[in-house]
């Protein structure tokens, strides 16, 4: 590939005027670097402004030489923030009237109101409004407004100030070089005409600064997804730098905020896989974007956000920042308390609701430290109670100013931006927020005194219209951009993907409130189809002008959608796809195969003696199911985060009813049956309402007294329909012997902590065991299984209870409308609803196997052992009969089901290509 060559310089007398700072930037460092290459020792320093930069500074000197008097001069120039909220106050004030003035967007309208100003004058746009639309009306009405609110001001928005610069111009008042070169300007519209003209009539030559190169190779490429795009850009270039190691190359992208992240991740991999490691995460890259990300995606800015709002706002926060905040490292002693914050998190998801205030969240904080088992955080309670209570030691209204100076030593009071030193893209963050902090500062005149989270949403604003890059110290090979930036130099190659017609070029968008039909007879930018069309052409004519070698390439579906190339890339000839970079994981799955170290790890250590294993029936259970769920779950501790909600969950709900069961059963109930409905049921809700005060202690944020009541009556309801429409339908008579006993058993040495529900004696002194649930039922085939997957009413049978007589096991259906029994007994009619299991109906016990009742019990005893030696002697293989039985396993990502799919489906590919190898090789 040759090397891209350098165009003539401009004379040092030519100015260089571009359309945006980065590319001055670029063009700045790109002439300088070419002059030493051109044999100059020295030079003049290239004269590359933004086109408002050279007028603000052309300005300046006229009124510093007297030339334009100060008191014809504006005050200045709004900045967008400035302009916005002028917008917004005048929007206001004209609706103020309006019933549902607090539903309106008026950020969003103040958006739009900015750029329907900007193209009345940008555009030459005059507006009837004899015949305009309401909406145009309105906006006249707010146009007004926002004038008068300038005009006492002294403050003009962009759009006019440069106009009032261009009437200086025009009278002669600003001095003027000879030459001037435009740069990246794809759009001229009438205002930036009027400059052109009026420099030209002063005698400027103006001509485009232009590096354009004849295109020596352009190609099109088709691929299946927009994934295999990226890959084959990314290879590209690789490829093409591990050949040419000086070369300039670039990656342009239609929508590259969209597809950054995954771009990012690839050139890491295939350039930088060292960056996999925190200690070299900010190493010089030999790639950059060629925009930054708004300050808000930064997590240092992002911590410091959460931490204003969490010591200000009155409403609750989403429990799932607070998670964040526990977990970031931008704040207080994060990694010396790194474990304790988790466990906090893990504990805040269990007690707290789904909404938390910031008292309630400091409550929890101090609560947990005092507890039995303790979380100490002794540095993570200090800041936040500093942070809260200088919170409220500051006034209710202040001036944005002052706003600055309290909130930047509030997040120091807190401990932000934490414990250790920052590195230099975070130090460069941090400057770039107390810059922003600067330009929040300087609402003064606009806002006035405003209270915190106003001024909290303010700076939220000013920290997302803030893009912030990093600086670097060299100049990247390869360069990530835009479709709508355009290089400081001549390239090497550049490859525009995306070429999709329904991407490029962009579909049209008019303002809604000025007139459409206005819109396209003046040009504005998105008014039609044709605009946008020689719009997207000029650009494209741009790109082949740009490098050596032009690759545009195209994805055929996005998902299940089938996608067209763009029209503009028609004519172009196209090339079969080129091959696409491997990640880091492909790679390194894919190299070196006989270096390879293969571990069977199916094997877990045995329980040595001695050794406790705790997890009761969920224990022997997951073994059953699944050996390697129950060795991550039980044996090594492993457990999901819970998922915070509001209100109780199901477990919670179903675990009330099982304390009302047990408080009505636990006292003596002899009358119960004769027992009035008025009489039990006031005997139920004293019980209902007794639980629910208990159970509620146990939370950092107790239920409110409204919501008890509610769940109290649901309770005793849902109890009082089970006694009367089950419990006495019940024709045997019975006594309830054992409520709620726990059980400790030893099975094969593994000690099995069980709590039964409850326990009856029938009349005959047989006991029938009931286990309550109140979600769905459990499936009680396996019972007559090799595997028990529902082990805990036959371990109460087989081992708790073995020296007795067990009439039936079975599970209470606690519900309102299907309630009752389910399970198997040793004959027919002892619990309604359970069916013996010889019953002519009843497949699930074969007769030749289950001959009668004891061998059921004896079957129960032998599998559960074989269960419990397979976990004692370490098995903990992934086996399991269907992957629906993994529906509640906790632990479900560590067995890797996915990876294992694709393992197996390579191997089967293997044996189909083996196969047929050896089919060809016998014919």
């Amino acid at each position: 590939m040759p090397s891209a060559s350098l165009p003539p310089s401009p004379t040092p007398a030519a100015t260089i005027l571009c359309a945006s700072a980065r590319l001055a930037q670029g063009i700045r460092q790109w002439l300088s670097s070419s002059y030493p290459q051109q044999g100059l020792l020295q030079w003049q320093a290239p004269q590359v402004f933004p086109l408002q930069d050279w007028l603000h500074q052309l300005t300046e000197q006229a009124i510093l030489c007297g030339r334009i008097a100060v008191a014809d001069a504006p005050a200045g120039m709004l900045s967008s923030t400035q302009e916005a909220l002028l917008w917004e106050q005048a929007i206001q004030h004209c609706l103020r009237q309006h019933d549902h003035l607090d539903l309106l967007n008026t950020n969003g309208l103040a958006s739009a109101a900015m750029e329907a100003n900007r193209y009345l004058i940008e555009w030459n746009i005059s507006l009837d409004m004899d015949a305009a639309s309401e909406e145009t009306r309105q906006f006249m009405q707010w146009r007004q407004q926002f004038q008068m609110l300038c005009k006492q001001s002294g403050y003009l928005e962009g759009v006019r100030y440069q106009a009032w610069q261009l009437a200086q111009l025009q009278q002669g008042l600003l001095p003027l070089p000879e030459r001037i070169a435009l740069a990246g300007f794809d759009r001229i519209n009438p205002h930036l005409q009027r400059l052109i003209d009026r420099l030209q009539a002063a005698g400027v030559t103006v001509e485009p600064f232009e590096h354009r190169i004849t295109a020596q190779q352009v190609q099109r490429m088709a691929f299946a997804e927009s994934l295999d795009e990226m890959r084959a850009a990314v290879h590209w270039a690789k490829q093409t730098l591990s050949t040419h190691k000086q070369a300039r190359l670039a990656i342009v992208v239609p929508d590259l905020e969209a597809v950054r992240d995954t771009l990012a991740n690839l050139l890491d991999d295939t350039f930088h896989p060292e960056a996999l490691h925190p200690a070299h995460a900010e190493i010089l890259r030999c790639y950059e974007f060629s925009l930054g990300t708004p300050l808000t995606r930064w997590p240092l800015v992002n911590t410091a956000l959460t931490l204003l709002r969490l010591a200000f706002q009155h409403t609750p926060l989403a429990q799932t920042e607070l998670s964040a905040l526990l977990a970031d490292v931008y704040w207080s002693q994060a990694l010396f308390e790194a474990d304790a914050r988790a466990a906090l998190d893990a504990e805040m998801r269990r007690q707290l609701p789904l909404q938390v205030k910031a008292t309630t969240f400091a409550r929890f904080i101090t609560r947990k430290q005092q507890d039995e088992h303790a979380i100490h955080s002794p540095a993570l309670l200090q800041d936040l109670n500093a942070l809260l209570t200088t919170a409220r030691q500051l006034p209710a209204k202040q001036l944005p100013s002052a706003w600055a100076k309290s909130l930047t030593a509030l997040l120091t009071a807190s401990h932000w931006p934490g414990e250790r030193s920052l590195s230099s893209h975070e130090y460069q963050c941090q400057q770039s927020f107390y810059k922003v902090m600067v330009q929040l500062g300087a609402l003064d005149a606009w806002l006035g005194p405003i209270p915190a989270i106003t001024a909290i949403q303010r700076l939220t604003q000013l920290c997302q219209a803030q893009i912030f890059q990093p600086q670097t110290v060299r100049q990247p090979n390869l360069t990530v951009m835009g479709m709508l930036e355009a290089s400081a130099q001549p390239l090497d190659g550049v490859w525009v993907m995306g070429m999709n017609d329904h991407v490029w070029p962009p579909l049209s968008r008019t303002n809604a409130l000025i007139p459409a039909e206005l819109q396209r007879q003046a040009g504005t930018p998105n008014a039609s189809s044709e605009v946008q069309i020689a719009f997207a052409s000029q650009i494209h004519q741009r790109l082949l002008g740009t490098a050596h070698r032009v690759i545009f390439s195209y994805a055929q579906k996005e998902g299940d959608r089938l996608l067209r190339m763009s029209p503009l890339i028609q004519d172009i000839a196209e090339v079969a796809a080129s091959a696409g970079v491997a990640t880091l994981a492909e790679t390194l799955a894919t190299s070196q195969p006989e270096h390879w170290q293969w571990l069977d790890d199916h094997q877990a250590p045995p329980v040595q003696e001695g050794e406790h294993v705790s997890g009761g029936t969920g224990l022997l259970r997951a073994q059953a199911i699944c050996p390697a769920w129950a060795f991550y779950q039980y044996r090594l501790k492993a457990r999901k985060l819970e998922t915070p909600h509001n209100g109780l969950d199901v477990m919670q709900r179903g675990d009330l009813i099982h304390r009302v069961m047990a408080a009505f059963w636990q006292q003596p109930r002899e009358d119960w049956q004769s027992c009035a409905e008025e009489e039990l049921k006031s005997q139920l809700d004293a019980l209902a309402a007794q639980v629910m005060a208990e159970f509620n202690t146990e939370f950092s944020q107790p239920f409110t007294e409204v919501f008890c009541q509610l769940e109290a009556e649901r309770l005793s309801k849902l109890a009082l329909t089970w006694l009367l429409q089950v419990e006495r339908e019940r024709m045997q008579p019975f006594t309830v012997s054992l409520v709620e006993k726990t059980f400790k058993p030893l099975i094969e040495g593994i000690q099995v902590k069980l709590v039964i529900d409850r326990v009856d004696t029938l009349a005959d002194g047989r006991l029938v065991v009931i286990d309550y649930k109140t979600g769905s039922m459990p499936d009680t085939k396996n019972w007559a299984s090799d595997k028990i997957t529902e082990p805990q009413l036959p371990i109460y049978a087989a081992f708790i209870l073995q020296d007795a007589e067990i009439a039936a096991v079975c599970f209470g259906k606690l519900r309102l409308t299907d309630g009752g029994f389910a399970g198997i007994a040793a004959e027919e009619d002892i619990v309604p609803g359970v069916k013996a299991f010889n019953h002519e109906k009843n497949k699930l016990f074969d007769p030749a196997d289950f001959p009668d009742w004891p061998s059921i019990l004896q079957h129960w005893r032998t599998q559960i052992t074989l269960t419990a030696q397979s976990l004692k002697a370490g098995e903990a293989a992934v086996l399991f009969e269907a992957e629906q039985d993994l529906d509640y396993c906790d632990v479900l990502p560590l067995l890797r089901l996915p990876e294992r799919q694709l393992q197996f489906e390579h191997l089967q590919s293997g044996l189909l290509q083996s196969a047929h190898l050896k089919s060809k090789g016998a014919a």
